[in-house]
C-alpha cells in the first residue's frame, strides 16, 4: 500500500476571543482576533480597522485560544486551548512572545480578568480550578479547584469587579456560582442553585436562573429587594449578521464584528455593514469528516469552524466554503443524496442540506439551508451521518451538555421532514454508525457533553428505518467499542484489539478477527472491509474472515472515503491517497 500526500485543503479561521488595545507602535487602536486551527498551532490577527490592514502572528502553542485579555496597553495575554491551556505573553512593542507558562493537568483557559490586586485570573478544563497569573514575575500559578461538585470539569467563566473577589462560574454537572476570597485564598458558593453571571455593575452584581434575575449589592452581597433591570446594560451592537460572532467596540463609538470568516465594522447604519475577509491567509486546519459526491469529488469539512471544503483529484482544484449554519461547532455527518449534500452539526444539533450548483448565501438562509434540529435534546453528530436503507438522510448523536445520553435522527431527503428518536438504548451516547440494504447499525459510548465519561456497560444495536431497535446487545463490562462497518452481508464492530463479526439474518454474532491495536476506523470498499488500527491498515475478506496486511499510513488516520477513483483519508490537516 502507497499514501500520496495530496496537500492541505482543509482551511479556514475559528475565531473565539477578541480585543482591542492602543498600539504602543503608532498610537492608533488595533483589534486582535484569536484563531484556533484545529489540528495545527493557533494564531492571533492583528486588525486595523482603519486601513482593514492585518498582522498575522503565530501562537508559540496549542491550537488556539478563547481568552484575550489587554494588559494595559502594554501586553496581550492569550490563555489557550484545546491540548495545553498555556498562558502567553506578547509584549506589544517589540511583538515577542514570552516562554509559554502553563499548569500541566489543564488544557482550556476559557477567560482572563484582571483582578483588584493587580493579578490576572483565569479558569480551566478539565480541572475546574482558578490560575493566577503574575505579569511583574510573568508566573502562574494554580489556586486549586473552586467547586466542590465532583462532576464539574469547567470553571467558565471568571469575573473582577466584585470588591475582594473573583467570581467563578462552574459546570457542568451542577452548575453554580463561586467566589474566590482574593485575600483569604478560599472558594466558597454562591448564589442560586444554577444561577449564571448576567453583569457585575458598578454598584450592584446581576445573576440569571432560568427566567429570574437576582441583584444583590457589591460591597456586602446580600440581595436587594428591588428590581434594577433597567440599569443592565445591552452588552454590545445588535447582531447585524446570524450566526456565531464577537464585537470589540472602537474609540469612534464603532464595533468591529466577526462572522465566521469575515469581519464588519458597524458604524449602525440602516444598512447592513459588508463583509470583509479577514486579513490574513486561512491556515491549514484538521480535516474532520470525508465523503464524495457521485463525479467522484472528495467533500470534507474542518475539524472546528464550521466549513467544509471541496478536492477535485482530477484537476486538483480545492474550495473552502464559509460558515455552514449559524451555530458555532462543525460539520460531523456529510452525504449525498443526488446532487445535494446533507450534513449534521455541533454544536446546535443543526441539519443542513446544500446545492454545490446554486450560488452560495447562507446569509440569507438560500443556499445552505438550515432544517429542523435534533437540539436542543441532542447536539454532537457522535456518530456521524450516512444515507440509510430508506434512501434518507441518518445521524447518530450525543446528548446536550450536562447530560447523558444520545440519539438518532433522520432527514426525509424528497420532503426534508426531520424526525428524532432519543435515548434508544437508555442514556448512553452514539458512537459509531453504518447501515446495509435492510437495517442500520450503531455502537454507544461513554462519552457526554461537559461530564465525565461513564463506565459501560456500552451496546451494539440493530435500527429499523421503521424507527425501532431489533435487536441488541451489552458488550462485557471494560469493553470499549470503537468503530462499525457493513460489507458482504455482515456488519464488522471494533471492540478493544478485536473485530466482532454480526450476522444481520441470524441477528448473532458469529465470530471475531484479532488484530493488533483497536481500530478506531472501519470502512467498506468494494465488497471488502478496510480497517485502520493506529497507523496499521489491514484489509479484512468479509467471507472468509482473513486479514491481510497492507501497510501503515505517516500517522493515524481520522477520517477516510472511497470514491470510484481510489480511497483516501485524512491524517490531521493532510489529505492522503492510499493505493493498493
Amino acid at each position: 500500500m502507497n499514501s500520496t500526500l495530496l496537500g492541505e485543503p482543509c482551511r479556514n479561521f475559528q475565531i473565539l476571543g477578541i480585543g482591542s488595545f492602543a498600539d504602543p507602535l503608532d498610537g492608533r487602536q488595533k483589534v486582535v482576533l484569536s484563531n484556533f486551527a484545529a489540528g495545527a498551532v493557533g494564531n492571533i490577527v492583528i486588525v486595523d480597522p482603519l486601513t482593514g490592514a492585518g498582522e498575522d502572528l503565530a501562537l508559540p502553542g496549542d491550537n488556539g485560544a478563547w481568552a484575550v485579555l489587554n494588559y494595559r496597553d502594554e501586553k496581550l495575554l492569550i490563555g489557550t486551548c484545546g491540548q495545553h491551556g498555556y498562558l502567553h505573553c506578547l509584549d506589544l512593542m517589540t511583538r515577542e512572545w514570552a516562554g509559554p507558562l502553563r499548569n500541566e493537568k489543564e488544557q482550556y483557559i476559557w477567560n482572563l480578568c484582571l483582578g483588584e490586586d493587580g493579578m490576572v485570573y483565569g479558569g480551566t478544563y478539565p480541572g475546574c480550578v482558578l490560575l493566577r497569573y503574575d505579569p511583574a514575575r510573568h508566573l502562574l500559578e494554580n489556586l486549586g479547584r473552586v467547586s466542590a461538585v465532583e462532576g464539574n470539569l469547567y470553571s467558565r467563566m471568571v469575573y473582577a469587579g466584585v470588591p475582594g473577589h473573583i467570581l467563578v462560574a462552574c459546570g457542568y454537572a451542577e452548575a453554580h456560582l463561586a467566589l474566590w476570597d482574593i485575600r483569604r485564598g478560599q472558594a466558597r458558593c454562591f448564589g442560586k442553585p444554577g444561577a449564571s453571571v448576567r453583569e457585575v455593575g458598578k454598584d450592584f452584581l446581576c445573576t440569571q436562573a432560568g427566567e429570574e434575575l437576582d441583584f444583590y449589592d457589591l460591597r456586602t452581597l446580600e440581595p436587594l429587594n428591588q428590581d434594577l433591570g433597567h440599569r443592565l446594560r445591552a452588552g454590545g451592537p445588535p447582531s447585524r449578521y446570524p450566526g456565531m460572532g464577537f464585537s470589540a467596540r472602537l474609540k469612534d463609538g464603532r464595533y468591529l464584528c466577526t462572522r465566521g470568516q469575515e469581519y464588519y465594522v458597524d458604524g449602525g447604519g440602516e444598512e447592513r455593514p459588508a463583509l470583509r475577509p479577514i486579513p490574513a491567509d486561512r491556515p491549514a486546519t484538521r480535516i474532520h469528516s470525508l465523503t464524495c459526491d457521485a463525479q467522484g469529488k472528495v467533500w470534507g469539512s474542518a475539524g472546528f469552524g464550521q466549513t467544509i471544503f471541496s478536492f477535485d483529484p482530477r484537476t486538483g482544484e480545492v474550495w473552502n466554503s464559509q460558515v455552514v449554519c449559524d451555530a458555532g461547532g462543525e460539520v460531523y455527518g456529510m452525504a449525498f443524496a443526488g446532487q445535494r449534500l446533507f450534513m449534521a452539526c455541533y454544536s446546535g444539533g443543526d441539519h443542513v442540506v446544500y446545492d454545490p450548483a446554486q450560488s452560495w448565501n447562507q446569509v440569507d438562509q438560500f443556499n445552505p439551508y438550515t432544517l429542523e434540529p435534533a437540539g436542543p435534546a441532542l447536539i454532537r453528530p457522535s456518530a456521524k451521518s450516512l444515507m440509510g436503507p430508506d434512501g434518507h438522510f441518518w445521524t447518530g448523536w450525543m446528548a446536550a451538555y450536562g447530560r447523558y445520553g444520545g440519539g438518532l435522527s433522520r432527514v426525509r431527503v424528497d420532503s426534508l421532514e426531520v424526525e428524532v428518536w432519543t435515548d434508544p438504548l437508555g442514556p448512553q451516547a452514539l458512537l459509531g454508525l453504518a447501515a446495509d440494504q435492510q437495517y442500520l447499525y450503531f455502537i454507544t459510548g461513554g462519552g457526554a457533553n461537559g461530564l465525565p465519561s461513564q463506565p459501560g456497560p456500552f451496546a451494539f444495536a440493530v435500527w429499523s428505518p421503521a424507527g425501532k431497535v431489533v435487536w441488541n446487545c451489552q458488550f462485557h463490562q471494560g469493553q470499549t467499542p470503537h468503530s462499525v462497518t457493513a460489507a458482504g452481508g455482515r456488519v464488522f464492530v471494533g471492540v478493544d484489539r478485536h473485530i466482532e463479526v454480526f450476522d444481520p439474518q441470524r441477528l448473532e454474532f458469529r465470530g471475531r478477527v484479532e488484530v493488533e491495536e483497536s481500530c478506531q476506523l472501519l470502512m467498506e470498499v468494494g465488497g471488502q472491509v478496510l480497517a485502520f488500527c493506529g497507523k496499521k491498515v489491514d484489509r479484512l475478506d468479509p467471507q472468509t474472515g482473513r486479514i491481510t496486511p497492507l501497510g501503515d499510513t505517516p500517522e493515524r488516520v481520522g477520517s477516510a472515503v472511497a470514491t470510484p477513483a481510489g480511497a483516501y483519508c485524512a491524517i490531521g490537516t493532510e489529505l492522503h491517497r492510499l493505493s493498493f
